[in-house]
């Protein structure tokens, strides 16, 4: 009898092992996880700010040309002096923000730059596909243009997407994400 209780405590230990060395694997697997997770949560706030600091910077590229044009009544009127100036703003300050992230980004590229000049009852509309390869101009009227985000057009204004890979830290596949945003400037009266 004394035999077979020295067994059944032998193998009541053996069980004890299991369950830790499971527990201990399902922390190491968490703890992947949950690097992995926050590691992508800061690709995204780093390239969010990244974005809006690009497409703010191309929105006011020429101070001067904005906030001293002689208009003597009412809202001065927004206008971009150059499209493709701001164009290649957006891209200088995306590279800028992107350039010391070494292991961050892969295959960074720009899906779409758009630049909308409201004048009076117009919206003209500059869009750039790709890394500026493709520029198309067109020119609507107010209410009838929507910015990709959905919203209605009525102020001078540019939007930005980019889209690049991230590594996986699980497996070391590629992660591909897009990150877009739409800005307005406003002056108040």
């Amino acid at each position: 009898m004394k035999a077979w209780i020295q067994r059944k405590r032998k193998a009541s230990g053996a069980f004890g092992y299991v369950f830790l060395f499971l527990t201990a694997m399902i922390l190491v697997i968490l703890s992947i996880y949950l690097t992995s997770v926050a590691k992508l949560m800061t690709h995204q706030h780093h390239v969010d700010d990244a974005l809006a600091d690009s497409v703010l910077a191309s929105l006011v590229a020429d101070d001067v040309y904005y906030f001293e044009t002689m208009e003597e009544s009412g809202v001065p009127v927004l206008r971009f002096q150059n499209t493709d100036e701001s164009h290649r703003i957006f891209k200088d300050c995306m590279e800028d923000a992107i350039r010391n992230t070494n292991g961050f980004y892969y295959n960074f590229r720009y899906d779409d730059f758009i630049c909308y000049e409201v004048e009076d009852n117009v919206v003209t509309v500059t869009k750039w596909s790709g890394d500026g390869e493709g520029k198309s101009v067109s020119i609507k009227e107010i209410g009838s243009v929507y910015a990709p985000t959905g919203e209605v057009v009525t102020k001078t204004s540019a939007y930005g997407r980019v889209r690049f890979d991230i590594k996986s830290m699980i497996d070391g596949s590629m992660i591909t994400k897009t990150k877009d945003i739409y800005c307005t400037l406003e002056i108040g009266d």
